[in-house]
């Protein structure tokens, strides 16, 4: 156990920062980090010459956003700058996507902000289920197994995903009738302006 978070940072050769950036300030002003060290920040919407001036260091900036499949060794970690040791902490925890700027780094941030929509989604169908009389036990089960079988064909990465939509889909049948009345070309700019004002916020 350490005393303070300088003596972390004393006694690491790599520092991983994961404060909320509303913190980071209280956190981290007054740390001392020698330019020798790593600095791997996994705060959100925190540019690194934003960090560099909270840290006054020289040391080496790295952005990443492991995701909760981490701890399963299924997360695609993206980073920016590569760096060889950052990256090879993260490659055997599910792979590394490393990015050139932080102009793309946003656009995988703000991609991770639909997470918990996709659960919403799946939420909201059962519980429509079970608005029609269906316990909510079966509703959950067959709702989970239904995407999880979808969640298998990701891995299929010979075909992008259109493609894998369209070989789940039967012209004119139930998923095309949904898909087109419901994620109809105004629910998908309504996500395109929610991802791109995120974005903004991002920069």
């Amino acid at each position: 156990m350490c005393a303070s978070n300088q003596d972390v940072v004393n006694r690491s050769d790599v520092v991983i920062i994961a404060v909320r950036p509303q913190d980071r300030h209280e956190a981290l002003t007054g740390l001392r980090v020698d330019d020798g060290k790593i600095v791997v920040s996994l705060m959100g919407g925190v540019a690194n010459d934003d960090l560099r001036r909270t840290l006054a260091t020289a040391a080496p900036l790295v952005r990443a956003i492991p995701l909760p499949a981490i701890h399963e060794r299924r997360s695609v970690t993206v980073t920016c700058p590569s760096h060889p040791v950052v990256d090879a902490l993260f490659e055997p925890l599910g792979g590394v996507l490393p990015v050139a700027d932080e102009a793309a780094f946003n656009v995988f941030s703000a991609l991770t902000a639909t997470l918990t929509s996709h659960y919403w989604y799946l939420a909201t169908l059962t519980s429509w289920a079970t608005g029609h009389g269906m316990a909510p036990e079966d509703a959950d089960r067959y709702v989970r197994g239904l995407f999880q079988g979808v969640g298998r064909s990701l891995s299929d990465e010979s075909r992008p995903l259109d493609r894998l939509a369209a070989a789940h889909e039967t012209p004119n049948g139930l998923n095309h009738r949904i898909r087109t009345t419901w994620f109809d070309q105004a629910n998908s700019d309504a996500l395109r302006a929610a991802l791109d004002a995120l974005l903004a916020d991002l920069r």
